[in-house]
């Protein structure tokens, strides 16, 4: 495992704006993933949900077919990652900084904690360990 993390620094420092040690890691913590995803709308690149309501994001789960374990924890922000893996968060100022890899007919449900944040609007990047920006999503946090 120390290995993997050293060498995802290695990479990630290739194409951070800002040296690793200014960024927060993040935990992201699993709730649900598969690779053998039904893609009930046929959606062929990744797309990305944010929720900061257990409800909400219990509604999305059944409308895409996903199987999570949801459970109500306090400042969680809840992902969806259709068509993505996620494997690494970072966090910077107004920017929060999620790292994987894109796979068709997968999906990734993950929560990270909302107390790094503040209570305004952030800009989640999500992007491949290459760099490559896949998508971006502006949230108000609350």
């Amino acid at each position: 495992m120390f290995r993997s993390m050293v060498e995802f620094i290695k990479n990630a420092g290739k194409f951070l704006q800002y040296p690793i040690l200014q960024y927060i890691p993040l935990t992201l913590r699993t709730l649900g993933q598969s690779d053998s995803w039904s893609n009930p709308y046929s959606q062929p690149s990744a797309q990305f949900l944010l929720f900061q309501d257990l409800q909400a994001l219990q509604s999305a789960l059944h409308r895409f077919q996903i199987q999570a374990q949801v459970s109500a924890a306090g400042d969680e922000l809840y992902v969806i990652a259709l068509n993505f893996r996620a494997t690494a968060g970072l966090f910077r100022y107004l920017t929060c900084k999620v790292i994987g890899r894109t796979r068709s007919n997968s999906y990734h449900v993950f929560a990270m904690t909302k107390r790094y944040f503040p209570r305004r609007v952030i800009h989640f990047v999500f992007c491949e360990h290459n760099g490559e920006k896949i998508r971006w999503v502006n949230q108000e946090i609350f």
